[in-house]
């Protein structure tokens, strides 16, 4: 009887809160050391950008992706890429021809998210250079 009430007050008693993995610094090392070296890169296939007006929130960033999938009437493909990740900025290059697709400074960037409905898609809202939008 002793052990069982020990069990429960030990099991009452409070516990360190548990620190999840994915928000361990060591696991996101090399990925930091990538973004400051500006080697960090990554296979995507460019969907195109949309206009929205809200700055951030990840409700508008799935309504865009929404719209950038269903597309209006025309179904355009995917263009192979790759994504450069560094402290200064985002660049998308295509694949094959190594044309550049995007080249935004970090300071534009003001919100980034996961896509809810799709595992490996994510977006970000941004000004644009040109127009201030």
């Amino acid at each position: 009887m002793d052990r069982l009430r020990r069990s429960f007050r030990d099991s009452f008693r409070r516990r360190k809160d548990r620190v999840p993995e994915s928000s361990k610094p060591h696991q996101w090392s090399a990925d930091e050391t990538a973004v400051r070296s500006a080697t960090c890169t990554f296979a995507v296939k460019y969907l195109g950008c949309v206009e929205v007006f809200d700055s951030r929130g990840m409700q508008v960033c799935e309504e865009a992706l929404k719209v950038l999938r269903v597309g209006s009437g025309s179904r355009r493909r995917p263009i192979r890429a790759v994504l450069h990740v560094s402290g200064d900025g985002l660049r998308v290059v295509e694949e094959e021809t190594k044309g550049l697709i995007v080249d935004q400074t970090i300071e534009k960037v003001s919100f980034c998210a996961p896509d809810r409905n799709h595992e490996r898609g994510f977006s970000y809202i941004c000004r644009d250079g040109t127009t201030r939008r």
